[in-house]
């Protein structure tokens, strides 16, 4: 693990991802033989292109996985998948079928999607991921129309084999680090059992959580802390400092029993300046990215910080310390700036000799 990144995908990245392969093979559960309708090649339009390199994205804020020691066989695969002169069509198949063949329950028809995506991990390196993706079949209606008499008719026509480009489509998806560039090896979503994964998706994966509650919940909090602490005059807002940022953190670890990216930057980022909590959300949001904890789903285990990193400390010039958990508002602590000076209020319900 020395030397990988426990980061997700940088927004540049993101940005500079490309498919350098892409094949679909069709999942048809109620045909009397095969299930999988194996296609040779598929051409993709412009706008294709981007609504699959974005559902990568999406996936990029899933949970982290590590492949299992003993569950060789997607990890094999997808390795395979990007030597020199793969047959890159026969392995999709095998991966398809190999998907298709675990489901022992009603399954959805539609299509199953293996890419191939090279993104800049460098200035002078680029590197690749494999995209899988099941995608739901969605029957629609098209129409055309003409003059009859004088009149506008249309006419309706099924599309039984449409596909939805929509996010709603998309029932599972997984990113596969076939480089060992990060220190997690898969990236997964399952729309169906979010935010964890279905058994059978797991098992085809063969993967497991890389990390524990208690280790996302610690860096969760060091990252906010850390981050607070770099923030220049222009980005700190009125009586704020790193210290009322992380008291948030953890105040939300506390309150919480499922850990939301969205909902903890909103709990963390309050700024009465729109513009400047947009700042301040895409700087945090960029640098939970970067610690590996963007897009993770756990249980918050606030219990697990050792007491120093639970705790707010205030030292005045005079040497007088106060501490307390989490944020100063909950802990009934107000600062208030009068004639140069600071004055330190602490509202309690008793005051306790020790």
């Amino acid at each position: 693990m020395a030397g990988k990144l426990e980061a997700v995908l940088s927004q540049a990245q993101k940005d500079s991802l490309d498919i350098e392969e892409f094949i679909f093979h069709i999942i048809e559960p109620e045909a009397d033989d095969e299930k999988v309708v194996y296609l040779d090649s598929v051409t993709l339009q412009e706008k294709q292109k981007s609504f699959f390199l974005d559902r990568l994205r999406d996936t990029a804020e899933g949970t982290q996985y590590v492949f299992l020691k003993d569950a060789v066989t997607l990890k094999e695969k997808c390795a395979q998948l990007v030597a020199p002169r793969s047959d890159f069509n026969l392995l999709s198949r095998q991966i398809t079928a190999d998907f298709a063949g675990r489901h022992k329950g009603q399954m959805s028809a539609g299509v199953f999607v293996v890419a191939i995506v090279r993104y800049q991990a460098t200035a002078r390196l680029q590197k690749k991921l494999v995209l899988l993706i099941k995608m739901d079949k969605s029957p629609s209606f098209s129409y055309s129309h003409k003059k009859i008499n004088g009149k506008r008719v249309a006419e309706m026509h099924e599309v039984p084999n449409a596909l939805n480009e929509t996010k709603k489509a998309i029932q599972k998806s997984a990113v596969v680090d076939v480089d060992g560039e990060f220190a997690w090896d898969v990236l997964a979503q399952d729309r169906v059992y979010k935010p964890m994964l279905g058994n059978y998706f797991q098992a085809f994966l063969g993967v497991i959580e890389r990390q524990q509650d208690s280790t996302l919940t610690r860096t969760a909090l060091n990252t906010v802390r850390k981050w607070a602490r770099t923030l220049s005059g222009d980005l700190m807002p009125d009586g704020e400092d790193f210290n009322t940022f992380a008291g948030r953190a953890f105040n939300y670890l506390k309150d919480h029993d499922q850990f939301d990216t969205d909902s903890f930057l909103d709990s963390v980022v309050r700024d009465a300046n729109k513009q400047r909590k947009k700042a301040l959300t895409e700087s945090l949001s960029e640098a939970l990215a970067e610690s590996g904890v963007k897009g993770q789903v756990f249980q918050p285990r606030p219990e697990s910080l050792p007491k120093k990193e639970r705790t707010t400390t205030y030292k005045t010039a005079e040497g007088v310390t106060i501490s307390f958990e989490g944020d100063r508002d909950a802990a009934g602590v107000s600062v208030v700036e009068i004639d140069g000076a600071t004055i330190l209020s602490v509202r309690t319900a008793k005051l306790i000799p020790t």
